[in-house]
């Protein structure tokens, strides 16, 4: 019995996995079932040693306890594409606030991961008046020999990707990359060792290679501004690319952002980078031209580190500087975050009306109309940065402000998306009206930019079906282009650039525009004539005509290279020089985070 037992225990727990892997649609390579399995030998052979009576409990309880890791694992999966982390208990603080968005991607069809847990007690119940005698030293040899091959099944697959395909735990830039080539357990158990080594604090300095770098990237010959125009930077809550110039049932989508077209520069080949952080990653991206980490935000990860932030770069240059977000001034620690990267002043919650909110915070017209009444107190030249909020998932808005016929849509949360992206453009359109009435847009810098996709953009929903999703390119497309338009000075003609680039060009594309020195940035310029490399956390990336497409189960460097224009794959080699570039990018950016860099 107690070999039947302990089998029905792996058994269960090894299905676990498998529904685990269908649910999030990742996959279940030979080496993963190896290494799962051998970490729950691993970690259970020791109940081996105890009596029977007592060890069915355990059972029972390490089943429910690896359901409860498992369906936080997915459901967080869900919202950031990524796992749970010990990094991310400091952002856990964050998700109260936004837990109506995060619940709504949980499924009835999640607890089967439970189903396991009844079918054990079940035979437990049935099972409950008998004893099983085992001498203590056969149980001794079962416990050894278990742990035995728990090392085994777990270290074989581990040992194959260092020796044959180099992939080392220190050079990856995915925490999805060290779970495939650790398994579920042996990424849990370095994480942990992470987290403990990430709370003492960094013990080195950048490297020299690393400063080097650094050093390359740093302008200082470039004459200084000749003019100092007012900037007005907004970014727009999960707007998607995909709604500029949409028509929905013959109705226009964003017809005031479709407009501001035809007098700014507009970018369609333009992607957010956020991993984790989301929305707080899109701010620290676009102020301060870093990367996100690889496991949580930095927002609450690093507060305090010191970034040579573009903030802080005005101000050094003259410029009064504000933040504006009227929602809490702690939430993601942007009080904090904001005063460290060069905002002199953060207009936030408690200076904004606290009548007509919708979602979370005051409507985006208000907050606009508010936020230039705040900007008018500003000496110039200022920066202003809006963080916008009313698009913010679940979508929820007023039934008198819905303005689209969405009949032929079955969704209602993409329906109530796309009713408060058209409230969200309506709130752009009046913000650039108030702007030339005030005589505060002719001659200042203005942009708006979306600050990620929407989470409704899987295979399986309704957006993807609309849109005849049916290749990688498009699907990447959809899931990472956001809308990026740049109103210069003086500025009343529009033009599309198709040179494709991502948020943390946003900064040096400024700091271009004014002719400044800058310090390290690890992006470029959207207007000068070279090529960008926009790379994402996961080692994609979009470079000249190509969209590269990691594949995080195998040897780095091996995913799919795809032509752009034919959305059809082509030879790997077309891809190849830029592969290690992105990944030294991402590292080098995480190094300068984590070891605090930059003071």
């Amino acid at each position: 019995m107690i070999v039947f037992g302990y089998a029905l225990y792996l058994l269960l727990g090894t299905l676990k996995f498998v529904l685990f892997s269908f649910y999030t649609d990742t996959a279940f390579p030979t080496s993963l079932f190896l290494m799962n399995l051998g970490g729950m030998l691993l970690l259970s052979s020791w109940t081996l040693l105890i009596e029977w009576r007592k060890r069915r409990w355990i059972w029972l309880g390490l089943l429910l306890a690896h359901s409860l890791l498992l369906i936080s694992d997915m459901w967080y999966y869900r919202y950031f594409n990524d796992f749970l982390s010990v990094s991310l208990m400091s952002q856990m603080l964050q998700m109260g606030d936004v837990s109506s968005g995060f619940a709504a991607l949980i499924l009835p069809s999640d607890f089967l991961l439970f189903a396991d847990s009844l079918i054990f007690l079940g035979i437990l119940f049935f099972t409950r008046k008998k004893t099983f005698a085992v001498t203590k030293s056969k149980r001794q040899k079962m416990a050894g020999l278990t742990f035995l091959t728990g090392i085994v099944l777990f270290a074989a697959p581990v040992t194959y990707s260092v020796v044959k395909e180099d992939q080392r735990l220190s050079r990856s830039v995915s925490d999805m990359r060290d779970y495939y080539q650790l398994g579920f357990w042996g990424y849990h158990g370095v994480d942990l060792f992470r987290g403990i080594q990430s709370a003492v604090g960094p013990t080195d300095d950048l490297t020299n290679a690393q400063q080097q770098q650094v050093d390359k990237n740093t302008t200082s010959d470039t004459g200084g501004a000749t003019k100092k125009p007012n900037i007005i930077l907004v970014q727009l809550e999960s707007f998607q690319a995909s709604v500029i110039d949409q028509q929905i049932n013959g109705q226009t989508l964003t017809p005031n952002l479709n407009k501001l077209k035809k007098e700014s520069l507009y970018f369609p080949s333009f992607y957010h980078q956020t991993h984790e952080g989301r929305t707080s990653d899109a701010e620290f991206i676009t102020n301060t031209s870093l990367y996100p980490l690889k496991s949580g935000s930095v927002y609450t990860r690093f507060p305090d580190n010191e970034f040579d932030a573009l903030p802080d770069l005005l101000r050094t240059n003259g410029y009064d500087t504000a933040a504006m977000h009227a929602y809490e001034k702690g939430f993601w620690n942007r009080d904090q975050v904001y005063q460290n990267i060069g905002f002199k002043h953060f207009f936030s919650q408690d200076d904004y009306p606290k009548q007509k909110k919708i979602g979370m915070a005051l409507n985006d017209k208000q907050f606009f109309q508010k936020s230039i009444e705040h900007m008018e107190t500003l000496k110039e030249p200022y920066f202003s940065f809006l963080v916008a909020l009313t698009s913010h998932t679940p979508y929820e808005i007023p039934k008198d402000e819905q303005q689209l016929d969405l009949s032929s849509y079955k969704d209602p949360m993409l329906k109530r998306y796309y009713q408060t992206i058209r409230y969200v453009d309506g709130a752009v359109g009046q913000m650039v009206k108030e702007l030339k009435k005030k005589d505060m847009w002719d001659d200042t810098l203005v942009i708006f930019y979306g600050d990620h996709d929407s989470g409704l953009t899987n295979k399986d929903g309704e957006m993807q079906q609309k849109a005849r999703i049916n290749n990688a390119v498009d699907a990447f497309e959809l899931d990472r282009q956001v809308p990026l338009f740049i109103k210069k000075p003086n500025q009343d003609t529009g033009e599309t650039i198709q040179e494709n680039g991502g948020q943390i060009d946003i900064a040096p594309t400024i700091v271009d525009l004014l002719n400044l020195d800058a310090p390290y940035m690890a992006g470029h310029s959207l207007l000068d004539d070279e090529p960008n490399l926009t790379a994402f956390r996961d080692g994609s990336f979009r470079y000249k005509s190509y969209y590269y497409q990691a594949k995080l189960t195998g040897k780095a460097g091996n995913g799919t290279c795809y032509d752009v224009s034919t959305k059809e794959a082509v030879a790997r080699d077309m891809c190849r020089p830029q592969t290690k570039q992105v990944r030294n990018d991402l590292r080098l950016s995480d190094a300068i985070i984590e070891k605090n860099g930059l003071k």
